[in-house]
């Protein structure tokens, strides 16, 4: 892989893993804002994938649900966001 890729790799990586921090401890929403003052685009395109991530688990937990599976893993995370 040229040098450039892995730059462009290792900016990526730590971005996301920046943004999972953040939502870990439930301040994603700041982190969005401060990043939306830098650069508007990259704000709202991570506003967007919070909203995508949160109906991917409350869908989920509808899932599970309906399986009649336990869903108290899920509810930890779910309880952090909501």
């Amino acid at each position: 892989m040229p040098k450039q890729r892995l730059i462009e790799v290792n900016v990526f990586n730590k971005l996301l893993n920046l943004f999972l921090k953040a939502k870990s401890n439930n301040r994603e929403h700041e982190f969005i804002r401060n990043i939306s003052k830098k650069d508007a685009q990259l704000g709202k395109l991570y506003s967007i994938w919070n909203d995508r991530m949160d109906d991917a688990l409350v869908s989920m937990k509808n899932t599970l649900q309906k399986q009649g599976l336990d869903t108290r893993e899920i509810d930890k995370i779910l309880n952090k966001t909501y």
